[in-house]
This record gives structure tokens, sequence and C-alpha cells, in this order.
């Protein structure tokens, strides 16, 4: 038996991605035939993964197991559907379109497609979100929820922990200043205009010594370009930064150099960069909305309202409270050991073994 892996895309630094790889090395690391097909790929996946017409040879195969990772519209959805592989899929949510509207009409219309084809995605063996507010969300879209579960995200800390920092982001962010970070895709349900509504209050009204760092691609021109009128109408030209994609290295630095991390994001199926900033020490202050409150698990900090003065009058107490501080840091690093490798490993296995017999010692049998 083999097991493929289909998605959307395989690229560098991808949420689903890395999930794909961390799956595809567990698989080998077990001694399991495994493969990856992706629609599209960067040169980081090129090494990896076959373009996804390579998998059809694969689809008559009922004793196979095929993972399907969906987050987005792609045509390859066709191919999971017409599979007779024994069919997992995974679930890393759709942007509901709305958030889109005002800026990129393709986009509304992929994830209108995206959220229209999940149903016809029912008919599988399991189908697993990697939150159960994703799970929730097939449920409500036709799946059998005894059919469901969840396999949470493997944020795989040790390729950010094995990198060495970019020296020149690092002496740049490390001049001082206090470093407010946001990591993520500039996109409109990510609402970094809220974030920078909050910076303005706390440059201005507590700490001039500060700075609003994105570590993101930029991928809608238009949203973009509105948040750059935004900063500019409130003369902070010279206090926001958007490096665009960044290197494993240079996500590092900003970790490392910034003193908080800020999510306003109001639809979220994971959020990986919560958990990376807890596991570098970044006080996190995030909005609760989608499966941010599920990934936090009581940790950092989470505020239902957006009062921006207030929110910047916390970031100013826990710089002033050390206890609260070290509340806060050790219930993140609490929180980070629910997220061990070994700990996914151990999940997966169980999933695995539905389908084939696995030795508890990672060997197939």
């Amino acid at each position: 038996m083999r097991v493929h892996q289909l998605v959307p895309r395989l690229d560098a630094g991808d949420a689903i991605g890395n999930q794909a790889m961390a799956i595809h090395e567990l698989l080998l690391e077990w001694g399991i035939e495994a493969d990856i097909f992706a629609f599209d790929m960067d040169e980081y996946g090129s090494q990896f993964a076959s373009f996804d017409s390579a998998y059809r040879e694969f689809m008559p195969r009922e004793e196979d197991l095929l993972i399907y990772h969906y987050g987005l519209y792609c045509d390859n959805f066709r191919l999971f559907i017409e599979s007779r592989n024994r069919k997992i899929l995974i679930y890393h949510n759709v942007t509901p379109p709305e958030f889109y509207t005002a800026f990129y009409p393709e986009a509304v219309r992929l994830c209108t497609l995206g959220r229209e084809t999940l149903p016809l995605l029912a008919d599988c063996d399991l189908a697993l979100g990697v939150s159960d507010f994703n799970r929730r969300e097939l449920v409500a879209a036709g799946f059998d929820e005894s059919k469901t579960g969840v396999l949470p995200i493997n944020p795989r800390m040790e390729k950010l922990d094995a990198a060495l920092p970019d020296p020149r982001l690092a002496h740049w962010l490390a001049d001082g200043k206090t470093n407010l970070l946001h990591v993520g895709r500039v996109v409109p349900n990510k609402k970094l205009e809220d974030i920078i509504k909050l910076f303005a209050c706390y440059h201005r009204g507590i700490n001039a010594e500060s700075r609003l760092v994105f570590a993101g691609p930029y991928p809608i021109p238009h949203y973009y370009a509105a948040l750059l009128s935004l900063i500019e109408n409130m003369g902070l030209e010279d206090r926001v930064f958007f490096l665009g994609k960044v290197s494993e290295e240079g996500l590092k630095a900003c970790y490392l150099e910034s003193h908080y991390y800020v999510s306003m994001s109001e639809h979220e199926g994971f959020c990986v960069p919560i958990l990376e900033a807890f596991y570098f020490g970044l006080p996190v202050i995030a909005f609760a909305a989608g499966a941010v409150p599920e990934t936090m698990g009581g940790a950092g900090i989470l505020f239902h309202e957006k009062d921006f003065p207030l929110l910047a009058e916390l970031l100013d107490r826990l710089y002033r409270d050390g206890f609260l501080r070290e509340r806060v840091l050790s219930a993140q690093r609490a929180r980070m050991e629910e997220f061990r490798g070994d700990r996914f490993a151990e999940k997966l296995h169980e999933v695995v073994n539905k389908f084939m017999p696995v030795l508890a010692h990672g060997e197939a049998s």
C-alpha cells in the first residue's frame, strides 16, 4: 500500500505545505511508501512533489490511501472525487469570500468556489480539520460527523531552531525600539488595518520609540495600497514596515528581536504564527475569532472588542508588570507542550492505523 498526498501547492513556508511535509517524513520514517502531488509548486516544493497529473496512474488502486489537503479552491479536487483509493480529507479552511469583496473580485470567485466545492468532498473515509473549528465546518457542510476528527497542525519548530537569524535584519530590529510583530499574508481577513490603528495608539500615547513590522507576502495590490494610504494618513510612514515574504533566517530574526505579537484576524482556520510567537517568548495578544481561541488554548491574551487605546495600555502593562508578563509567557510555554513533534506523530499514527497496521515503534508491518 502507498500513501499519496494531494495538495494545491507545495511552497516553502506555507502552512499546508508544512503539514504535508511533516506527514510525508513520518510516513517514510515508518517504512511506508509515500509521495506528494501538487497542482503547482515553488523551487522548494519541486524537490519533494510531482505535478498532480502524475497521480492519475495510482487512482485505480483500491488498496492505496489518498490524503487530500483542502484549503483553497483547486481543480485537483476532481482527482480526489474520482480516485478509488481510500480517502482522507484534511481541511485547512477556506476564507469566506466577503472579506475580499472590496479588494479582489477574483479572490471572491475562488473563495466562493472553494466553499461551494467542500460538500462535494464529503464522500470520504475520514475528514479531519486542523482545528475543531474546521471540523465543525465540515459537519455543517454535510460530512458525516462520525467520520470526522481533528489532526492539528505540526508547527515544525525544529526548522526555525536550525536557522541562523538574518544578521542584517536582526541588527536593524535590535536598535532599542520596541517592535510589534505580525506574521502572515497581507490579506483582508487578517485585518492589518486594525493592527495599524492599535499601533498608532501605542506609538503616540505610550511609546514613541516603537515600530510595527509585518512579515509576509502581499498578494492583493488594492488591499496593500489601502494599508499604505492609512499609514500615510496617520503619519506613520517611518514606523510601519512591510518586509514581504521572508526566509526562515529572516523570520527567526523577527521573532527573536520583537517584543509583542499582535493578531487582529477575523478568520483563521488555525494560525501557526501564534504558536511560533509562543515558542520564541513573545507575549501574544489576539482577537478571539475563528480558530484562534482554540489554537491559543487558554494561553496568551484574547480580547473580544477592538478597543485600541485600551489594548495599547495593555501592551504597556505587559512591559511594566513583570509578574503579569511571566504568567502570560509561562502559560504560552505550557501550551507549546501540546504541539511537540512526538504528540503529532502519535495522532498521525492513530489515523494511519485505521487504514493499515503500523507497529508502535514506527515500522510498517
